[in-house]
């Protein structure tokens, strides 16, 4: 399977491999730790846990797998069968140490979707991407790639950065050109590009309520007074999200996940038949 010749990757293999070179190893998921730092994990696992209801022990293959603290977590609060597949050698390193360190098995494999190990097509239940699709243009067309690893009535579940709320917003003033390797994606547009995929949206919502936590200064060629001031605006709006989140720990009060505030979107889609309707 060959990448569409109209298909473009925002970011890159190079773009990746430095990004990893660099990246600490993430913390693993822990769902019952109740601490303020935990609050956005929690709401991934609140999310997360009721998509997998009466899934337990399925096959999961995560695309773009690098550093992924997911796989881990499948395997262990859900007991799944877990496969990573990543491009880059380098994060697909860093997703094996984060199996290594959980304690748990799978395989993680050096390939690119566009022409995937044939053992994987159509081999699994579920396949999972966060922060992926969204770097690559059309969108529908990573879907349409994706959609070859499920088995029929297998499920998607895709979760990308809300580009087009307030986040997307902020980051593309402090930091353009890591805005600029993201395909800005909204409510919408996720579920036609998996209605264009040959996949049937089950559920599309916004997720958390807020988090400036993933905005993302690396590589900003700013001069130093600049930096400084970015820097600081960052720290200030981080601050402002882990006031929000300790708001809704510790009352009733709560910023519903919405359009503006929200850090990400979430799409869980099902596979139909057999095969996924090629797009243009």
């Amino acid at each position: 399977m060959l990448q569409p010749s109209k298909t473009t990757d925002k970011a890159g293999e190079s773009y990746w491999d430095t990004a990893w070179q660099t990246a600490a190893l993430p913390r693993l998921v822990v769902p019952d730790d109740m601490s303020l730092r935990n609050h956005v994990r929690r709401c991934f696992h609140t999310f997360l846990s009721g998509v997998m209801t009466g899934r337990h022990g399925q096959r999961v293959i995560e695309v773009g797998c690098a550093n992924s603290i997911w796989l881990p977590y499948f395997a262990s609060e859900h007991g799944c069968s877990i496969t990573g597949l990543d491009y880059s050698a380098t994060g697909c390193s860093s997703a094996q140490a984060l199996l290594a360190a959980a304690s748990v098995e799978g395989k993680i494999f050096h390939g690119d979707i566009w022409a995937p190990p044939a053992e994987l097509l159509g081999a699994f239940d579920l396949v999972f991407t966060y922060g992926l699709v969204e770097h690559f243009e059309p969108t529908e067309h990573i879907r349409t790639a994706l959609s070859k690893l499920l088995r029929p009535g297998g499920i998607m579940i895709t979760i990308v950065p809300n580009m087009v709320g307030w986040v997307g917003l902020v980051q593309k003033y402090l930091n353009r050109q890591v805005f600029d390797i993201h395909v800005p994606i909204g409510l919408e547009n996720i579920q036609t590009a998996h209605q264009r995929a040959g996949l049937k949206p089950q559920q599309t919502n916004y997720l958390c309520s807020v988090n400036f936590g993933v905005l993302n200064l690396d590589g900003a060629t700013d001069n130093a007074p600049i930096r400084v001031a970015k820097k600081v605006i960052t720290k200030a709006l981080v601050a402002l999200s882990a006031l929000v989140w300790w708001i809704e720990d510790h009352s009733p009060l709560r910023l519903p996940p919405n359009q503006l505030t929200s850090p990400y979107i979430a799409c869980v889609a099902i596979k139909s038949d057999g095969t996924a309707r090629q797009s243009p």
